[in-house]
């Protein structure tokens, strides 16, 4: 994940705390209820996403964002952080589910949880 880690340093405008911040936002938003594999599964989606797109986690379309309260920041930012550094569990998957099969063409690449991973075609 080193490379995930060189791409948002080369982002324009951002910061590495502000990215940490926006995945964490995505994380909760998307996977909460998920086990920390699953919660880490969608922040390297994301990640993916944000690097197949070019566009920066804080501005990553086709995604919710929630405020996460304030007891919970901590631990959804620790898992943000680990989520950026650590080897992807879900291959290249850009995109995921709440569905066994997902609504637009891709390659299921995982199952976790209740979430579907896959690599959207076209996107």
């Amino acid at each position: 994940m080193k490379a995930a880690l060189l791409a948002l340093l080369l982002l324009p405008s951002v910061s590495i705390g502000a990215e940490s911040d926006c995945l964490a936002s995505i994380m909760y938003a998307e996977a909460q209820g998920e086990s920390v594999e699953g919660v880490i599964a969608v922040g390297q989606s994301a990640i993916n996403r944000s690097k197949i797109t070019h566009h920066s986690l804080c501005r990553l379309p086709g995604v919710s964002t929630q405020l996460i309260p304030e007891r919970l920041k901590s631990g959804y930012t620790a898992l943000a952080k680990s989520a950026l550094a650590s080897k992807s569990v879900v291959g290249k998957a850009d995109s995921w589910e709440r569905a066994l099969i997902p609504h637009r063409a891709g390659a299921i690449t995982r199952r976790i949880g209740k979430h579907t991973f896959y690599v959207m075609a076209g996107l």
